[in-house]
Order: structure tokens, then C-alpha cells, then sequence
């Protein structure tokens, strides 16, 4: 075998494992095994060898994944240019360049790239772990609410809410479970999600636990559970926080953004939220306010993108005063109220802004032009 077969052979490995990772939850090391196949076969000085493409591609999917929709989208151009005649590799990268394109808000471009997708790809006939197009087409049509599409997808392909899941067509039924969620029917979709959990558990497959969960709490809370929904999505996003999963809470759009919010805001302090990192959080909150989702809670000038959980009137007042740096007990004296409730009010705004002190809220209300 000669030299460009064997770095053929390499990036390939490279591909699988870094595949395997993903699936495994661990983003971080996924990449790296992307970019150390990237250099391997790097010949300074000379036109990137197609091989490359192979890297690249699954650099944009871990980078689309994390929000980093720049540089997600440049390694996915020259990944595709790359790899043209590696058809697995050159179909995984425009159903990429589909993503991205609908993250920035071009509907029409990600159905260009998504149905160039499916005429470079396999047969559509092959499990959804071979040709993932099929199964991500139906899902990009979900997004842009088509779910009539969707629905005839499934239906196509002979998926039911009581089957037996395997693993090799686990991307069709998060599609099913998701159809399910969009006509208002729940408690199939929790029946159909458990099974689902169960087999990537028992395989310890935290990338897909991830997505799993998170359906899983919007099935909760369709079902009227918001307690249960509230639990399930703190699990996920505990889980997805070290390795900074976002797209798979963001590109669900405004009804986990909803829920988000009252995670955020749920029981004293926000109990549940505190469990997951509040950098973490604010970064979540952010992706879904560059997206243009905001929670569908009403509100004033409180309810903004980014603030999932409005200030009320009186708590854009203290926030005010906050900003001013004054005390609790002048904060009271101010407002003519007992000193425990203005403590009450400073706690509150803390939790909703998911900072941990004062300097946090009043930098985060600037970013959100909160003050006047």
C-alpha cells in the first residue's frame, strides 16, 4: 500500500473514532482526534490533500454542536469542496452546511444543502447509522414546521411510537418521538423515549442520553408534569454542561427555551438550575437569544432574548439601584420596604439572570441593555 492509502486508511480511523467519541458525549476529544487527522496528512507549503476533507467535516459537526456557527461553517465548505469523491464524508457534510445555514436563518439554503445531500448519499433504504440524510431531512423539516412531512416521513418508513428501537435507527425514532411531540401527543413519545434511554444507557452513550433527555423533558412538560420535566432537563443539561453541548437544547427552539426559563426560575433559588454550571447557562441562554428564541413567558421591558425569566417591574427598580451600588438596607429605605423583601428581590434577580452576585447581574444587565 502506498502513502495515500495509508493516510486514506488513517483519517478514515480518525473519522470512526472520532465518530465513537461523539457518541460517547465527549465533544473535546472528538475534536482533537479531527484535528490531529488534519495534520497528519497536512503537507506544508502544498494544496490540502482530499483526504483532509474527511477531518474537516467532523471538526464543523462538533463545532456546529458547540455554537460556533464561523468556524463550523468554514470547515464545512472545504470539507465538502475536499471531499467530493468520498460520498459518506461529502453527505455528512452538507447535512453540516444544512445546519448551519438553518442556525443563520437561511430556511432555503439548508433545504438546498440537505436535498444535495440526499442525491450524493446512499440509498435511502439503508439504516439511518449509514445514510443519516433520510432521518435528518425529516428533522430539518420539523424545524422549519412542516410537520405534515415529517409525519408521511415516518410513516414511510414503517415507524410506530410502541416499536423496539435499535441502535442503527436510533436517528429516525428521535425523529418519530419528536413528530409525536409536534402533534400534542406526548405520552407516546415518553413511552417510545424510555426505550430509547434505556439502550443508550445500558450502551453509555451520553451524546445520545443528551438529546434523549431533553425530548424527554419536553414530553414531560406536554403531559402537564413540569416538576418531572424540570428534573429530566437538569440531568441533561448537567451531562451536556462539561462538554458544551448547545444545539441540541437550541435547534429544538422556543418550547425548550420556555422551559429552560422556568428551570431557571423554578422553586427557591432555583434549586435545580444550581446544579448545572452558571457559565454554562448564561452561554445557553445567549446561543437561544442569537438564534432569535426567547421564552414565550409575557412581559415588559424585563422579558428580553437572553433573560428567559422576566424581572418584574419592581425588580428592574432594585436592579437599578443594584446598579448604583447601593445596600439591601438602603435598597429598603429607598423603596419604603421591610429589609427581608428587598433581600428577596436582590435573591430573585440573581436567580433569574443565573448569576452568582451583584457584579454578575449588573454586567449581565448592561449586556442585555436592562438598565436605562
Amino acid at each position: 500500500m502506498g502513502a495515500a492509502g495509508e493516510r486514506f486508511l488513517a483519517v478514515r480511523f480518525a473519522e470512526f473514532l472520532g465518530q465513537a467519541q461523539g457518541g460517547q458525549g465527549r465533544l473535546d476529544a472528538a475534536l482533537g482526534t479531527y484535528r490531529q487527522a488534519l495534520e497528519d496528512v497536512g503537507m506544508p507549503g502544498r494544496p490540502a490533500l482530499p483526504v483532509a476533507g474527511i477531518a474537516r467535516v467532523g471538526m464543523a459537526g462538533v463545532l456546529y454542536e458547540r455554537g460556533e456557527l464561523d468556524a463550523a461553517l468554514n470547515h464545512a465548505t472545504e470539507g465538502i469542496e475536499l471531499s467530493r469523491q468520498f460520498v459518506p464524508p461529502l453527505a455528512t457534510g452538507l447535512v453540516a452546511l444544512a445546519w448551519i445555514r438553518q442556525a443563520t436563518g437561511d430556511h432555503a439554503g439548508a433545504l438546498e444543502a440537505m436535498d444535495e445531500a440526499g442525491r450524493v448519499a446512499p440509498s435511502p433504504d439503508l439504516a439511518a447509522l449509514l445514510n443519516p440524510v433520510p432521518a435528518q431531512r425529516a428533522r430539518l423539516l420539523l424545524a422549519q414546521g412542516d410537520v405534515t412531512a415529517a409525519a408521511r416521513w415516518t410513516d414511510q418508513r414503517g415507524l410506530h411510537p410502541d416499536d423496539e428501537p435499535s441502535y442503527a435507527r436510533e436517528p429516525e425514532y428521535l425523529v418519530l418521538a419528536r413528530v409525536l411531540l409536534a402533534q400534542q401527543a406526548p405520552q407516546p413519545a415518553l413511552e417510545l423515549l424510555g426505550r430509547l434511554h434505556d439502550l443508550a444507557a445500558a450502551q453509555q452513550r451520553t451524546g445520545s442520553l443528551i438529546e434523549i433527555q431533553a425530548l424527554q423533558a419536553l414530553a414531560l412538560a406536554g403531559s402537564g408534569d413540569e416538576r418531572g420535566a424540570l428534573t429530566v432537563l437538569a440531568k441533561a443539561l448537567t451531562l451536556a454542561a462539561p462538554e458544551g453541548y448547545l444545539r441540541v437544547f437550541v435547534d429544538d427552539g422556543a418550547p425548550m427555551a420556555t422551559l429552560l426559563g422556568r428551570l431557571i426560575g423554578a422553586g427557591p433559588r432555583g434549586a435545580l438550575a444550581r446544579k448545572v454550571p452558571p457559565d454554562y447557562l448564561r452561554r445557553l441562554t445567549d446561543a437561544f437569544r442569537q438564534a432569535g428564541v426567547a421564552s414565550s413567558r409575557p412581559g415588559g421591558r424585563g422579558a428580553v432574548p437572553g433573560l428567559v425569566e422576566p424581572l418584574s417591574e419592581r425588580e428592574l427598580e432594585v436592579l437599578g439601584l443594584l446598579a448604583v451600588g447601593r445596600s439591601n438596607q438602603q435598597i429598603a429605605e429607598e423603596l419604603v420596604v421591610a429589609l427581608d423583601t428587598a433581600k428577596k428581590h436582590v435573591s430573585r434577580i440573581l436567580d433569574k439572570m443565573g448569576v452568582a452576585n451583584r457584579t454578575q447581574a449588573v454586567a449581565r444587565a448592561r449586556e442585555l441593555e436592562l438598565l436605562r
